[in-house]
């Protein structure tokens, strides 16, 4: 079976240029007597429906929930909540690899015990690869912000050990589960403590004095994007026979119009960075890049820091040198997150 995981993991890297929906023929029974903790199913992914009711999108949504080895309810453990990136669902939390490397640093005491939740940030919530990614925002298909902050957020706490403090309280978001994550951290620094992103698009404005929104960052010809053209091109893979275009992740999420960059600068990290009034010390931040991002998410992710820094915000940074934005990246950058979270985490205590 890993072998054939393996495999289709190396074909879906060629066939699209984020992550593939293969993780959905893993079997969960069998993934978990691979762990020293295990994951709770609230999904209807394995056989029945355990989906969690949410009344705010109106539909139950899919749930994974990782406890830690040992987990013992008289313990309160550290939070991570895990948002996956387009293209993929929840699922994208059992990659087998990243799992099992995860459960050994936390067995071998690398990182403190903690759980992990991993919801669904797809419109349909059908499993499929073509669903509509969120962005975890509230936008136009549904209030996704407020599903995580008011319904799986109090779903956790009230169902498993977790601290109450915000340091204790973590966020990583993958790809566009990076702009998520940013954002939700940045909106509700009075739950979250931290947060790390890999190849997030943490600038959505970024563009340059000359329009060129391909190039690479530079402090001095940065400027923030001020008139949206929903056929702009974002991203080129296979030597550009593949051309993605901005209109097919902001449309259904923000819509058209004039206003879409108003709109978009409400959740964007790099405004949030000032709309909310970020100071010093206030969050762990670590930014996570491969060099070659083919959606030019590295320039983005260099000009939130560079912004930060000028509101005297420290951020932690690393970057991949000679990586794409593709699954090879993301395999060798989770644990590198997921390492530097232990660090800034508070640990588990007694009850």
């Amino acid at each position: 079976m890993r072998r054939l995981v393996a495999a289709l993991v190396l074909i879906a890297t060629v066939a699209t240029p984020s992550f593939a929906q293969v993780f959905d023929l893993i079997s969960l029974k069998h993934l978990n007597r691979k762990l020293s903790g295990r994951v709770v199913d609230y999904t209807q992914n394995h056989g029945a429906d355990r989906r969690l009711n949410s009344p705010i999108l109106g539909r139950p949504r899919d749930l994974y929930v990782y406890l830690p080895p040992g987990y013992d309810p008289s313990t309160a453990y550290p939070l991570i909540v895990f948002l996956h990136g387009a293209d993929v669902d929840e699922h994208d939390f059992l990659d087998p690899g990243d799992l099992k490397e995860l459960d050994r640093m936390m067995s071998r005491g690398e990182i403190p015990s903690a759980i992990i939740a991993a919801p669904d940030g797809t419109y349909g919530g059908t499993n499929r690869i073509t669903s509509t990614h969120s962005l975890w925002v509230n936008g136009l298909g549904g209030r996704f912000e407020d599903h995580i902050i008011d319904e799986v957020i109090p779903f956790l706490t009230q169902t498993y050990a977790i601290r109450p403090e915000r340091e204790a309280h973590a966020l990583l978001g993958i790809s566009a589960g990076g702009f998520g994550a940013m954002g939700l951290a940045l909106k509700h620094r009075d739950f979250f403590g931290t947060v790390a992103t890999l190849a997030g698009p943490l600038n959505m404005r970024y563009d340059t004095r000359q329009g060129r929104y391909g190039d690479d960052f530079s402090p001095a010809t940065y400027r923030d994007r001020i008139e949206y053209d929903p056929d702009m091109l974002i991203a080129r893979f296979y030597f550009g026979i593949l051309r993605l275009y901005v209109k097919k992740y902001i449309k259904p999420v923000y819509g058209a119009g004039p206003d879409v960059l108003a709109r978009i600068a409400h959740d964007n990290p790099a405004d949030l960075l000032s709309t909310t009034c970020l100071r010093p010390g206030e969050l762990a931040i670590f930014v996570d890049y491969p060099a070659l991002d083919n959606f030019n998410f590295d320039a983005q992710g260099q000009s939130f820091v560079w912004l930060a820094a000028r509101r005297g915000v420290a951020v932690d940074t690393n970057r991949a040198p000679h990586a794409h934005h593709d699954l090879f990246y993301i395999e060798a950058a989770e644990p590198r997150a997921y390492r530097w979270i232990g660090r800034h985490i508070i640990p588990p205590s007694r009850r």
